[in-house]
């Protein structure tokens, strides 16, 4: 009974993503857990990729039990060759990927304490490594298997916009999603002729090991914007930079 139940809630409220496979990196807590268990909800098939294939599963499971689609998938974004031996697991099991979600990040407590002045090449580098160079890599390897109208949600900052007034804190990943942000739009002109629609968007100040305790807004709520992404109508407005459902400035 408590299958049918939510079987039910799926189709008649939460069906925007029907019949969709999503694959959503980081997803093992926070915004990426969050994401991935509302995109179950709405109808897809959430693929939850983490590093430790027994969490995965576990989560996978947990949504099957309560009557949703769920699978997962093990790779480390920072290990091309992982990523790699993903995409042929999971191209195994679903035929194609119509959603992939570029949400694995950090933000290093160093980062967090380092002046642009005094910056380390050895934090950058480590946080470009899985904040910008992480997201390169998944599209390298899942892009030929997203089909016309697929999508691509970026999971950035505004910690990385131009916009507004200058801030000098944490430059490693400050600087990791200014580059994440003009990727996203490299990426949206080069597929558009393919109706691949590419965004990037803020999740907002997030209760998560990243937010810290005095965050503000709820994972589940930082989901929102990425189901409105991934099921918004086909639109030639893509590349774009959102807060909400409304774009903002780079």
């Amino acid at each position: 009974m408590a299958t049918r139940v939510a079987t039910q809630q799926r189709i008649d409220v939460h069906g925007q993503l029907a019949g969709k496979t999503a694959v959503i990196t980081g997803s093992g807590r926070g915004v990426g857990k969050a994401i991935a268990t509302t995109f179950a909800r709405a109808g897809a098939c959430a693929i939850f990729v983490v590093r430790d294939r027994q969490l995965g599963e576990t989560l996978a499971e947990e949504q099957r039990e309560q009557g949703y689609s769920a699978d997962s998938g093990v790779a480390d974004v920072t290990d091309a060759g992982q990523v790699s031996m993903l995409v042929l697991d999971l191209m195994q099991r679903h035929p194609a990927i119509d959603i992939l979600v570029n949400n694995a990040g950090i933000f290093l407590d160093e980062d967090r304490r380092m002046r642009p002045s005094e910056s380390d090449p050895l934090i950058m580098e480590h946080t470009w490594d899985t904040n910008v160079l992480g997201a390169v890599r998944m599209c390298n390897a899942f892009v030929p298997h997203i089909p016309a109208g697929g999508r691509i949600i970026n999971v950035s900052s505004t910690m990385g916009q131009f916009a507004g007034e200058p801030q000098a804190r944490g430059p490693a990943y400050s600087m990791s999603k200014a580059a994440l942000n003009m990727f996203t739009q490299m990426l949206a002109a080069d597929l558009s002729g393919r109706s691949i629609m590419v965004d990037a968007y803020h999740p907002g100040w997030v209760k998560t090991d990243m937010g810290g305790p005095r965050a503000t807004v709820e994972p589940e709520d930082a989901a929102k914007t990425a189901l409105f992404l991934a099921s918004r109508p086909q639109s030639e407005k893509t590349g774009l930079f959102w807060k909400g459902t409304t774009p903002t400035e780079w």
